[in-house]
């Protein structure tokens, strides 16, 4: 049990110095290592490395333990700040069902993912309780899914679900949670947060054991806190109950998107080298043969482009001596109508993509625009892209995580020519968005999904053996 106890331990920190040179006979250490391991907090700003390593790690038996006494202490310290904010008894409610015994270790791993960033939520709002947690803990439920995605690609992951026979993790996912809001109730959190004071208790006890006297003084102090948090549960929690219930069945059907888009059926195998777009020639030869109507042969612009960059501090640089990307990318604006502006935590921008481009990149639009296209005629023509540019047939979204939000260009399309063909012309005047890609985050990327408009763009046939069709490319570097 020592041995386990320690291995336990050594997940959270090294251990101490004077443990090992005792030969693991100093107890003063080790009931000083287990105090620091009982005082971690919640890390609001933990990285998706540190959230899906310490997933990982707490499904290992009595390290589970321990993280899941943490949280609770992490949650009866914040309600002990303000037992009258409710909010604060939401978030111990996702800590308490995301222990309960039912779940397995796979279940809980994820749903303590999920479940994380909506105490997240719940901390940072001062919003009533009756406008509900679903409204605005969007956000940090999008993190969240995004963090749940990298943790289910992890190897000891996939080799659990497949010894679960699950083919969609997400279904199974959105089916686990909805059994889960039905058995949410005030007797059933209570028993899961008396089962881990007891647990709590038995640490302690060994603190006080071990320890110095002011740490034994401390240890008491903090079974205090934990225990008149649990004086006032039962009525506490049960004034919570149902907005948790509610958010639950939200967060199901969220998964089921997730299960739709991640798993739809489709014929060909991964191998994305063999797409290749079309061609200038190409485009030039099928305009002159038979021009399409998103294409105008024409002396005019109807927008006429920019000719200089804008400037602001904090925005991307467009101008023609910028690094990377968006360089000289002030001509794909009309003049004079191009803003600085930035786009708010929680919304979500949409791009529109062929299986060769890369998700991350500097043309976006709001879902309003994106809404208004029927057709990928109407696609060429406002947002005026030329075919040998994007072949178009997918889409992919981005949802602005937590935080100040994404600095951004937004504007009128402006006209665009055809290289070497000024005559020919694609007309603008959608309202695009033009970003920095490297203010992007992976985790925050959707799922590709079919513009269902085709690749093609004359009529042609276009090869899509082994290619990857929605399937998200993401540039690195």
């Amino acid at each position: 049990m020592q041995n386990q106890f320690e291995n336990a331990l050594a997940w959270f920190g090294a251990a101490p110095t004077r443990w090992i040179k005792s030969a693991r006979q100093d107890l003063s250490a080790a009931a000083e290592w287990l105090w620091g391991v009982l005082q971690g907090d919640f890390n609001d700003n933990a990285s998706t490395a540190q959230t899906i390593t310490g997933t990982v790690i707490s499904m290992i038996p009595l390290v589970d333990q321990l993280c899941d006494v943490r949280d609770v202490v992490a949650n009866c310290r914040k309600i002990n700040e303000d037992s009258s904010n409710q909010w604060t008894w939401v978030a111990l409610v996702l800590t308490l069902i995301g222990l309960f015994p039912t779940l397995g270790s796979l279940v809980k791993g994820c749903f303590k993912i999920l479940f994380a960033y909506g105490r997240k939520a719940a901390f940072k709002t001062s919003a009533p309780l009756a406008e509900g947690l679903w409204n605005f803990s969007k956000p940090w439920v999008e993190t969240g899914i995004g963090k749940l995605n990298q943790f289910l690609a992890r190897p000891e992951v996939r080799k659990a679900m497949a010894a679960l026979k699950w083919d969609n993790p997400y279904k199974e996912l959105a089916r686990f949670m909805r059994e889960l809001a039905g058995k949410i109730n005030t007797a059933a959190l209570v028993k899961v947060m008396d089962e881990v004071i007891g647990a709590l208790k038995k640490l302690l006890n060994l603190v006080q054991k071990w320890g110095s006297a002011a740490m034994a003084t401390k240890a008491g102090a903090l079974l205090d806190i934990v225990m008149k948090v649990r004086k006032d549960a039962n009525a506490k929690l049960g004034e919570v109950v149902k907005p948790v219930q509610d958010w639950l069945d939200q967060l199901a059907k969220r998964l089921d998107v997730e299960a739709e888009n991640n798993y739809r059926a489709a014929t060909k195998s991964v191998n994305g080298h063999t797409f290749s777009r079309t061609t200038l020639d190409t485009e030039v030869a099928a305009i002159e043969k038979a021009k399409p109507t998103w294409v105008d042969k024409t002396k005019d612009v109807t927008h006429k482009p920019a000719k200089e960059a804008p400037i602001q501090d904090g925005w991307p640089d467009l101008s023609d001596v910028a690094k990377g990307p968006t360089k000289s990318k002030y001509d794909t604006f009309e003049a004079g109508k191009i803003e600085p502006v930035t786009i708010p935590p929680g919304e979500t921008l949409y791009r529109i993509v062929d299986p060769a481009s890369s998700d991350n990149n500097i043309c976006w639009m709001r879902k309003a625009e994106f809404d208004k296209l029927k057709s990928k005629d109407e696609w060429r023509r406002k947002f005026a892209v030329w075919g040998y540019w994007n072949h178009n047939g997918e889409f992919v979204t981005y949802t602005v995580p937590p935080g100040k939000g994404l600095n951004v260009w937004e504007g009128t399309v402006g006209t665009q020519e055809l290289k070497g063909k000024p005559a020919y012309k694609l007309e603008g005047g959608a309202t695009q968005i033009v970003l920095d890609p490297a203010h992007l985050k992976q985790e925050h990327i959707g799922i590709r999904q079919a513009t269902n408009w085709g690749y093609s763009n004359f009529g042609e046939t276009t090869d899509l053996v082994g290619v990857p069709i929605l399937t998200n490319n993401w540039h690195q570097g």
